[in-house]
């Protein structure tokens, strides 16, 4: 077997030929499809919305980190709606909103507040575990403004640094995909 026909070593396998088979019945026959899909299966039957290139992966990737840390519950609806919206890969989309998590939910909108709160200037608020729950809700209604300022901020920042470094992974990876092809091609048979 020359080089050009030897298979590729399993760590050498591209991941889109691994996403390609997961998302393979969502791009055809969807017959089996779930009552709830049903009604959106003409919607999804477009292939950008599984297909797996540069552009769409790294939209859905920004798009869900962008939706993944504002405060709000409903991420992953809100997801699905805006990635059809702008035709990017919806399940990358909804990955990228797992990022705000119960775990990190405490950690993110207090970095959103405080950004918002510099960003209007204002002092920060003294919010301990100790006060009533009128003084905590009285409190909570004051900070809304820089909290949603500080996570768009902060939402548009993380999605852009996901888009390029997305983006960047894939350039990277992509070259040395073909790098070792050339190699492959050139070697000579032992």
């Amino acid at each position: 077997m020359s080089g050009r026909d030897a298979p590729l070593e399993p760590r050498y396998r591209m991941p889109r030929k691994f996403f390609r088979r997961l998302s393979a019945p969502y791009r055809g026959n969807q017959d089996h499809a779930a009552w709830y899909i049903r009604p959106f299966r003409a919607l999804l039957a477009h292939p950008v919305y599984f297909s797996i290139n540069r552009r769409t992966i790294t939209g859905g990737l920004a798009l869900g980190l962008f939706i993944g840390v504002l405060p709000f519950v409903g991420h992953m609806p809100v997801a699905i709606a805006l990635g059809l919206l702008l035709r990017v890969n919806v399940p990358v989309a909804i990955l990228g909103t797992w990022l705000g998590n119960p775990l990190t939910y405490g950690p993110i909108f207090y970095l959103e507040y405080r950004v918002g709160a510099w960003l209007l200037g204002l002092p920060r608020a003294a919010m301990g575990l100790d006060q009533s729950w009128e003084q905590w809700l009285g409190q909570l209604a004051s900070v809304w403004k820089p909290l949603w300022l500080g996570a768009i901020v902060t939402g548009l920042a993380l999605a852009a640094i996901g888009y390029l470094l997305g983006n960047a992974a894939w350039r990277i990876t992509t070259r040395l995909r073909l790098q070792r092809r050339v190699e492959r091609r050139f070697r000579t048979p032992p």
